[in-house]
């Protein structure tokens, strides 16, 4: 109610959305290049066997996270605001930095590296079983 109070419609969907396209596109860049990189390794190929598309997946998971999660930080304040103010994403990360330092921008990251290895791990392995039922 107070992003449409203070914002508009339009508020609703262009709040935050300059930190959620800095934190997307390279996060999906990382992604699916160390999962290509993992999943075609020796060691997948021939140890993991099933279990590939699963560990593969975990890992890629964390690694394209650890790179934007403090952009992650800063979309996620800027979102959370009650909206009408003129603070930047720039703006949030310095007060951000100069009231809590540095290790603020990477509160919460283990629990996100839990989520985003069981999700990938899933991701993944849903996938490769699909093709090869299709295909």
């Amino acid at each position: 109610q107070a992003v449409l109070k203070n914002e508009g419609f339009l508020g609703l969907f262009s709040r935050g959305l300059g930190p959620t396209l800095a934190r997307e596109v390279p996060s999906y860049a990382i992604y699916f290049v160390v999962y290509g990189l993992l999943i075609h390794t020796s060691v997948a190929e021939n140890y993991l066997g099933g279990a590939a598309p699963l560990l593969c997946g975990a890992m890629s998971g964390c690694a394209c996270w650890i790179p934007v999660y403090p952009i992650d930080v800063i979309k996620t304040l800027v979102q959370n605001t009650e909206g009408g103010d003129s603070s930047s994403a720039f703006d949030i990360a310095i007060d951000l930095y100069n009231n809590e330092g540095i290790g603020a921008f990477f509160n919460g990251l283990t629990p996100k590296m839990l989520r985003a290895s069981v999700n990938h791990a899933v991701t993944f392995w849903v996938y490769d079983f699909m093709m090869d039922v299709l295909v």
